[in-house]
């Protein structure tokens, strides 16, 4: 059966499910022609691929042989190639192929393609099955996510990351652990934000071994291709983004990527720091709940990184895709919870320059984003089972404790 009659054939059992997933439907679905009005007025962004001109300068410097990263004279990065090193052999290919151009357009189109693969995988693996229309009409719920768009208009990695956050979870899903592991390692890697969505490698150790050995191979390879010396420079480069994200700007001085799930709020950094180390207690106590335990993970990239923005919300598409499927299965699951997440996040950038206008000073800033009550639902709904998971599995080894002291 299609999706849109499995679906549909929800509607007596879960009608409030169908309705807001209907709706969600409609508001990726309209979104590029939303879009395409709002850049008309000038609100929303043209197509200027600004950062992967970054990552275009990085590949020119290491092709001249200079350091690819380029301090400002106020001694911080900004403008500048900000990825570890081994990136850039993941622009290279294109960039010394192609000029900027169409190797930028390239780039978009491969990374947005590999992201509307691997959902279909993952949902596959949840057990969908797709018509061939469903296909194609997926491509452009992807592309009509606002993430994944302002990811295309900024030249971003945001949709390869996500591509490969989903083919982890396809391949945990379909019991190929080492692989999952691997590909999981390689997104952190690269873009070390991305930590929190290694959740999933505590729960199995064929995950987290080859989380380690995919690691090592990419340090590796980038040691041999790059030197210390630009592994150095880019641990400079580390610290001041850290710092950055300690001194961000108000969400009222809008711009569309800005999302500050923390701005003034007190001992941000602690929080996130003990926000990450409830994750990992939570893990290791669950059991059999693998869906929930990624969409942990993959929902908290955007939430507890030091320096965030719009476009990472990218990887909250897997996690409310594991979240719905999870909720669908329990009989006291509410699927429509992941969807209106998802909804609010697709909601946020001009939502927030709505509020940003409308809502009186004494608001706090940080409350007027919409993307952090989607964030905070993904985020607490995964957490909640995953808590739950870790009860359900202290019990049955405390029952089986006792049995064994009876000798039962």
């Amino acid at each position: 059966m299609s999706l849109l009659r499995r679906l549909l054939a929800l509607r007596g059992e879960r009608p409030g499910f169908v309705a807001v997933a209907c709706l969600a439907l409609a508001a990726l679905a309209a979104y590029p022609a939303v879009d395409w009005y709002l850049r008309a007025i000038d609100v929303a962004p043209r197509f200027g691929f600004w950062d992967f001109g970054a990552y275009s300068a990085a590949v020119e410097r290491w092709e001249a042989g200079e350091s690819l990263y380029v301090q400002n004279d106020d001694g911080g990065y900004h403008g500048s190639y900000l990825y570890p090193p081994v990136a850039v052999l993941a622009f290279a290919p294109v960039l010394l192929a192609l000029p900027f151009r169409p190797a930028v357009l390239l780039w978009t189109a491969v990374t947005v393609a590999l992201l509307w693969v691997a959902l279909q995988r993952l949902a596959a693996a949840l057990g969908a099955d797709f018509h061939p229309l469903e296909r194609l009409g997926a491509l452009a719920l992807v592309v009509g996510f606002h993430p994944v768009l302002l990811s295309m208009k900024l030249g971003q990695t945001a949709a390869a990351l996500g591509a490969l956050l989903t083919f982890a979870a396809s391949a945990s899903l379909r019991g190929r652990g080492y692989l999952s592991g691997a590909l999981t390692a390689c997104c952190g890697v690269i873009k070390l934000p991305y930590a929190p969505a290694g959740a999933h490698l505590l729960e199995d150790r064929t995950r987290f071994v080859g989380a380690v050995a995919g690691g090592l191979a990419l340090l590796l390879v980038s040691l041999l291709a790059f030197g210390v010396d630009a592994h150095r420079t880019f641990l400079e480069v580390l610290a001041w983004g850290i710092g950055e994200g300690t001194a961000a700007r108000s969400p009222r001085i809008w711009l569309p990527p800005y999302y500050r799930p923390f701005y003034d709020v007190p001992y941000s950094l602690a929080i996130r720091v003990a926000a990450s180390l409830a994750i990992v207690v939570g893990v290791l106590r669950a059991e059999g709940a693998t869906r929930e335990v990624t969409a942990l993970g993959f929902a908290a990239v955007p939430l507890l990184a030091p320096l965030t923005y719009a476009y990472y919300f990218v990887a909250a598409l897997p996690a409310a895709v594991l979240l719905v499927a999870a909720e669908l299965d329990r009989p006291d699951g509410h699927p429509a919870l992941p969807v209106v997440g998802l909804l609010l996040i697709q909601f946020h950038s001009y939502g927030l320059r709505w509020a940003g206008t409308a809502a009186p000073e004494w608001l706090p800033a940080v409350l007027l984003q919409p993307g952090l009550y989607g964030n905070l639902l993904l985020v607490g709904l995964a957490a909640a089972r995953v808590a739950a998971a870790g009860e359900g599995n202290l019990t049955r080894r405390s029952l089986a404790r006792v049995r064994g002291q009876r000798g039962d």
